[in-house]
């Protein structure tokens, strides 16, 4: 990547243009070229192409070998501003969502631990820790997005944490509901279909994310659509059966909170699949 920055800044002062005029043509700012040049970051694609011929010169020449294999990780998966901002409110949102949801989680079993059974205890435990991984995971996307440093890789690795510990918290608390005689055959086929969906997202987030070629984003779209029909269906489901009753204001307070935290994470990643998607084709262009 030194090389880039070097073969930028040779090409630049040969053309006797400074940092700042060059980023006026691009677009983007003085520390960004800035950047560039010392080999800490890389532009986007359709702004390589751009700064190429700003420089007259063309991207093969600016880009050497080492670089072609470390663009992925570094390359950001939004450049532009605006994109950029909704991209750090959304993962702002998600993390404050999910850390007041945390702090319910906590305050609830500290009230009401000495009336809990042990299967209930273990459940809210395995709740508050889960919760406690997906608020880290969105905080770090907001602090990595706020930096201009949210690349395919990183975006990946945080929607596997995410959907990953999910998983793993559905099935602990699924465990508890069996020592509890819970467990029916209603319960296996809501978990198996539960299951299905995420790993299927985990799954096509890797590929879309971690390949080099364009791919449509129609399968996360579709993916992402259905977990969010079946996180509100099954809202709307139990919003009806309390209407009327002594828990509608606890249910309102709980799943009305768990909704929008469950919701804005497929809403975050359907975003920057959409986002990338359009980069790369333009830089195909």
């Amino acid at each position: 990547m030194a090389e880039f920055g070097e073969n930028i800044r040779r090409a630049r002062e040969e053309l006797g243009v400074t940092q700042q005029t060059l980023a006026n043509q691009l677009y983007v700012t003085r520390q960004a070229v800035s950047r560039w040049e010392n080999g800490s970051r890389y532009p986007d694609l359709l702004t390589a192409k751009r700064l190429a011929a700003s420089l007259d010169t063309t991207l093969d020449d600016l880009l050497a070998d080492d670089d072609m294999h470390t663009y992925p990780e570094v390359n950001p998966v939004i450049e532009y501003p605006l994109y950029k901002r909704i991209q750090t409110a959304l993962f702002s949102a998600a993390f404050m969502v999910n850390l007041v949801q945390f702090l319910w989680y906590i305050g609830f079993m500290v009230i009401e631990y000495r009336f809990m059974l042990d299967w209930e205890r273990g459940g809210g435990v395995a709740s508050i820790v889960t919760s406690a991984v997906i608020t880290g995971a969105l905080l770090y996307g907001a602090v990595k997005s706020a930096r201009d440093s949210v690349t395919p890789r990183t975006a990946a690795r945080i929607a596997t944490i995410i959907i990953g510990v999910d998983i793993l918290n559905q099935l602990v608390l699924q465990y508890f509901n069996w020592r509890n005689r819970q467990f029916d055959i209603n319960s296996i086929t809501g978990l198996s279909i539960y299951l299905f969906f995420d790993i299927a997202f985990i799954v096509l987030v890797l590929v879309f994310f971690l390949s080099e070629k364009p791919r449509s984003p129609i399968p996360i779209y579709i993916v992402a659509g259905i977990n969010i029909f079946m996180v509100i269906a099954a809202y709307t489901t139990s919003l009806l059966g309390a209407v009327g009753t002594a828990q509608i204001t606890k249910f309102m307070m709980t799943s009305s909170l768990r909704i929008f935290a469950v919701l804005l994470i497929p809403t975050l990643f359907i975003y920057m699949t959409a986002v990338l998607y359009r980069k790369r084709r333009l830089a195909k262009t």
